[in-house]
């Protein structure tokens, strides 16, 4: 295959090695990209194709060139020295832009290389062909050459020039595979990274960045088995944000999330790189310190924590007050299992949330109460299943006319043949939603029946205090329900004397409390406040709330003749029920000396055990008998 000296192809007559490069410059970059191939280290393919080319040939020199933006870089060479060339001193660069093998017979006849230096210089080419060697999507890149420093006035042979087509062909093969093998190896790579960003995000907090629960419990296993070969200890600590939610609520859930990550950092900050902290779920965390040696040095890092975690958190230029309660519990020392051990933190923890703010390390003491409290709930439930749980009623006397005005109805637990449960006997059960539920609404059914039989029986019981709790006020129904259970006996809600006390106010659905209240006193339903000064109750409940009673705990009641503050307590709360209209009831009267106490500052109704204790309904005629009932004025 011959051109005639001097003059190129048609094809190569309009590409300029300067025209090319400003052309197409950027499309080969990429195509070559893709193969890795530039300055890659030798491969005894590429070499060997090369080699054969010059053989077939019979030429001194060949070559696999590559042609980049400012050189020709030869991938394999034979009979030639030098690894790269200027681009403006390359053949290939044109044989690249030909649709076929670029032939140059003589090159000291041909305007464009007469004066190139591989033409004047080392290695003196005088014949050259090349033929290019494209990419998979047809962008020419490079050329498999031969060259010679004798012209050749007939070119190719036939067969010289098919076995340079075949062996570019090769070389294209070889490059494909490579560009497979590349990309194989970027997917796996790929694979690798995304696999091990979605374990990161299966086991991390995405608010936080910190592990989640899974992965803590893991560390805590594997800490305690270290522990255990080391002679050392693990210290388990869960920390709860206090008041979260009312921070949620007042300030919105972006302030909440800001605390989050606050607090995250905060516990960071103050642990070593060896320790482990996580978020549990939620407002709680959850620390692993392992390898400790002495009691102090959890100490330690329990006094840094709380400092750290109770400094304000700036928000929106706020700073908003901060507060965690801690439970601790330290392996081998209070349990030998990672369950028992995260029971025995969390009940630590409960036992500092009782208070709020600080810290508290489990003992033996807390095991036995969780003890008690779960038998206390395991009797609940069955009571409930059972349904046993009944009531039984106490009368509330006018202290003025010693008459009776009603009763006040409190829960019990029946057993046939015993004593029943009383209410400080499964106190924790009403700290649990559902049981607390479900017994009010016992209660509310059993006392709503009683009355219906006393009505029935002509009895003159004047009205029944029914208690309630933050669980009934949780849905925004229970006005409707009571009155619906009232309406169902044929009641009027004049009966009914509700008893609240301060945490349904300030519970999780306290937003329902006001519009209930309101209905159910619009209905004649009577509210009283119960246990008024003994928390967080305050004057602003006897503004915002319809209440009607104001109940003097007993508390106060008990330290009459005893302590000189509770009696203090008493005169101030009667005295405030009389400035606003508002009844007041002393509770847990016990001697003839509390009732004149109370009496003589004006309390206007008293109950406790001076007077009779809570009984069964059986027993309601002969106490209304005993008691006659105050007729209204």
């Amino acid at each position: 295959m011959t051109l005639d000296d001097g003059k190129p192809p048609a094809r190569s007559s309009r590409s300029s090695p300067s025209a090319m490069k400003s052309r197409s410059r950027t499309r080969r970059r990429a195509a070559i990209a893709r193969y890795h191939i530039l300055d890659s280290s030798a491969e005894a393919d590429f070499d060997n194709i090369a080699m054969l080319a010059g053989r077939i040939c019979a030429t001194q020199s060949a070559a696999i060139s590559f042609i980049d933006d400012d050189r020709q870089w030869f991938k394999s060479r034979c009979g030639i020295e030098a690894s790269e060339t200027p681009i403006e001193a390359s053949f290939c660069a044109y044989a690249i832009g030909s649709a076929d093998i670029l032939v140059v017979n003589d090159a000291t006849r041909d305007i464009r290389f007469a004066a190139n230096p591989l033409v004047v210089g080392d290695p003196w080419v005088r014949f050259y062909a090349g033929m290019p060697i494209l990419a998979s999507d047809g962008t020419p890149m490079a050329s498999l050459c031969v060259f010679d420093p004798v012209p050749r006035p007939r070119g190719l042979t036939e067969i010289e020039a098919m076995t340079l087509r075949v062996l570019a062909s090769q070389v294209q093969s070889l490059l494909e595979l490579r560009r497979s093998h590349i990309e194989r190896e970027a997917q796996a790579a790929a694979k690798a990274i995304l696999s091990k960003e979605w374990k990161h995000a299966a086991e991390h907090d995405v608010l936080t960045g910190l592990p989640h629960r899974g992965v803590f419990q893991k560390r805590l296993r594997a800490a305690m088995r270290e522990a255990e070969r080391n002679n050392t200890r693990v210290a388990m600590m869960l920390v709860d944000v206090d008041h979260f939610k009312q921070i949620n609520d007042t300030l919105g859930h972006d302030a909440g999330d800001a605390l989050l990550r606050g607090f995250a950092n905060r516990l960071q900050s103050v642990l070593r790189k060896s320790d482990t902290v996580a978020r549990l779920g939620g407002d709680e965390f959850g620390i692993l310190l392992s390898g400790i040696r002495r009691e102090e040095q959890v100490a330690s890092v329990v006094r840094s924590m709380t400092e750290r975690l109770h400094e304000p958190l700036l928000y929106k230029d706020r700073l908003v007050a901060c507060n965690a309660s801690i439970g601790v519990a330290i392996y081998p020392d209070h349990a030998l299992t990672a369950d028992r051990l995260t029971k025995c933190s969390d009940l630590a923890l409960a036992e500092a949330k009782r208070t709020r703010g600080r810290a508290e390390t489990f003992s033996a003491g807390l095991a036995a109460d969780f003890e008690r409290n779960a038998r206390m709930l395991t009797i609940a439930r069955k009571a409930i299943d059972e349904r046993r749980f009944v009531a039984h009623y106490q009368p509330k006397i006018d202290l003025t006319t010693g008459g009776l005005v009603g009763f006040e109805a409190l829960v019990r637990c029946d057993r046939v043949g015993k004593t029943p449960i009383l209410p400080r006997m499964f106190a924790q059960a009403f700290a649990d939603r559902p049981i607390a539920l479900e017994i009010s609404r016992q209660m509310m059914a059993c006392v709503l029946d009683d009355i219906r039989c006393w009505q029935d029986r002509g009895l003159r019981f004047g009205h029944v205090a029914i208690n309630t709790c933050a669980a009934d006020f949780m849905g925004d129904d229970f006005a409707e329900r009571l009155l619906s259970a009232i309406e169902a006996r044929r009641l009027h809600p004049g009966v009914i004397e509700l008893e609240v006390t301060e945490g349904v106010f300030l519970g999780r659905g306290a937003h329902h409390v006001a519009r209930a209240l309101t209905l159910l006193s619009t209905r004649g339903m009577r509210i009283a406040l119960d246990d008024f000064g003994t928390g967080y109750a305050s004057l602003t409940h006897l503004k915002q709330f319809p209440v009607d009673v104001l109940k003097i705990d007993r508390s106060f009641v008990a330290g009459i003749g005893k302590n000189a503050g509770d009696a203090a307590i008493v005169r101030a709360l009667i005295g405030l029920g009389s400035s606003l209209g508002i009844e007041t009831v002393a509770e847990g009267i016990e001697t003839s000396a509390q009732a004149e106490f109370v009496k003589s500052h004006g309390c206007d109704v008293g109950q406790g055990f001076l007077y009779s204790a809570a009984q069964g309904p059986a027993s309601v005629p002969a106490l209304i008998t005993r008691f006659a009932v105050r007729e209204a004025a």
